[in-house]
């Protein structure tokens, strides 16, 4: 956290510690992880590729055009993908795996999510 100019690091059983920032940093809450007994701000950037795999599910065979467009979009950062048609509950399983930076993951899995007709949800590697 970003206080006055100083990083705040807050133990679990100490009061806040303060130590001066090189920059101004403003982080999402997420971006923290904890070692040591502290919450410290991650030392790599959010630039750093992560490998996930994408889950949909396509209920409205009309909405399969606007996924595949947006799977076409972000391609350079599809390592692969499979398609199941099951025809028995009159939709299609996508699996997508990305080797991305977690912004443009995060990023298409919403654009997929809000197209009427289709789930979408990502599970992420811890690398």
């Amino acid at each position: 956290m970003l206080l006055n100019g100083k990083v705040t690091l807050t133990a679990k059983d100490e009061s806040i510690r303060e130590k001066d920032a090189f920059a101004p940093v403003f982080c999402h809450p997420s971006s923290f992880v904890t070692k040591g007994g502290f919450f410290m701000e991650k030392i790599e950037g959010n630039n750093q590729n992560r490998l996930a795999v994408l889950a949909v599910i396509v209920e409205e065979i009309q909405a399969a055009g606007k996924v595949n467009a947006l799977l076409s979009e972000y391609g350079e950062y599809i390592v692969g993908r499979m398609g199941l048609p099951y025809k028995e509950k009159d939709l299609s399983v996508i699996s997508v795996v990305l080797d991305a930076p977690a912004e443009k993951i995060n990023a298409l899995t919403g654009k997929i999510g809000v197209i009427d007709g289709v789930s979408a949800k990502t599970l992420f590697s811890r690398f």
